[in-house]
């Protein structure tokens, strides 16, 4: 008897081939997630360094922190949300947020101001969470 040759893949190996491919699409998504989430948080403390540096200058002009994220005249990253919560002559606080996204970065200065999320836990000194 002789046996006919077919041409083609059988069931198994396309299987196997289409498992392979599954396996490599979540370890690249997984790598891609982390450094998406770094990139997020590079963002978060930026901004805030850009608002410290804004308020310091504002001090010096006015003596006192601003209240208002305009009136330190700051550009945000697009969907980037600044809220300076308290601020006087002594200091500030203030947190920051990507919008859709859970985590958060906060910065306070001055003795009087303390952490209003949380999750700045020293003065002067950007910490970032998921909140």
């Amino acid at each position: 008897m002789r046996r006919l040759k077919r041409n083609g893949f059988t069931y198994v190996e396309i299987m196997t081939v289409l498992a392979l491919l599954g396996v490599l699409s979540v370890i690249i998504w997984a790598r891609y997630n982390k450094s998406y989430e770094k990139a997020l948080e590079a963002t978060l403390v930026s901004d805030m360094r850009n608002l410290m540096t804004a308020q310091e200058i504002y001090f010096r002009d006015h003596l006192t922190y601003a209240v208002n994220i305009d009136d330190v005249r700051i550009t945000p990253s697009p969907k980037s949300d600044i809220m300076i919560t308290s601020a006087d002559i002594v200091g500030y606080s203030a947190w920051n947020q990507i919008e859709r996204t859970p985590k958060r970065c906060e910065v306070y200065v001055g003795r009087t101001h303390a952490s209003s999320l949380g999750i700045a836990t020293e003065s002067e000194r950007i910490f970032c969470a998921i909140y």
